[in-house]
C-alpha cells in the first residue's frame, strides 16, 4: 500500500514537470554566439589534452614496470612479519612498493 502511494506521488511530480516543461522554456531557436563557439572549442582542446596526458602516462608507466622494474621488486613477498619497522632503506623501499602494490 505504501509504495503504490510513493509511486502515484513519484509520477505525479514527473507528469508536472515535463508537461509543463516545453511550454515553460519555449522560446525561439538561437544562434550560437561565436564567442561562445570558442570557448567550447577551448574546453574541449583542454579534455583532450587531459585524456591524452593520462593514456600517455598510463602505457608509459605500463612500458617501465614490464621492462625496467628488477626482478627481486616485483617478486618481494611480505613475510609474516610485515608490520616490523624495515631495517635499512632498501627493505623499505620494497616493503612500500610490495604493500601499496606497484607491481
Amino acid at each position: 500500500m505504501k509504495n503504490k502511494i510513493i509511486y502515484k506521488i513519484v509520477i505525479t511530480m514527473l507528469v508536472v514537470l515535463l508537461g509543463t516543461a516545453d511550454i515553460v522554456f519555449a522560446r525561439p531557436v538561437v544562434v550560437v554566439d561565436p564567442a561562445y563557439k570558442e570557448g567550447i572549442i577551448k574546453i574541449l582542446l583542454a579534455m583532450l589534452g587531459v585524456a591524452g596526458s593520462t593514456i600517455l602516462l598510463t602505457v608509459g608507466l605500463t612500458i617501465y614496470n614490464k621492462f625496467f622494474v628488477p626482478d627481486d621488486v616485483k617478486n618481494y613477498k611480505l613475510g609474516k612479519y610485515s608490520l616490523r619497522s624495515p631495517t635499512d632503506k632498501d627493505e623499505a623501499i620494497l616493503m612500500y612498493l610490495t604493500k601499496n602494490k606497484l607491481k
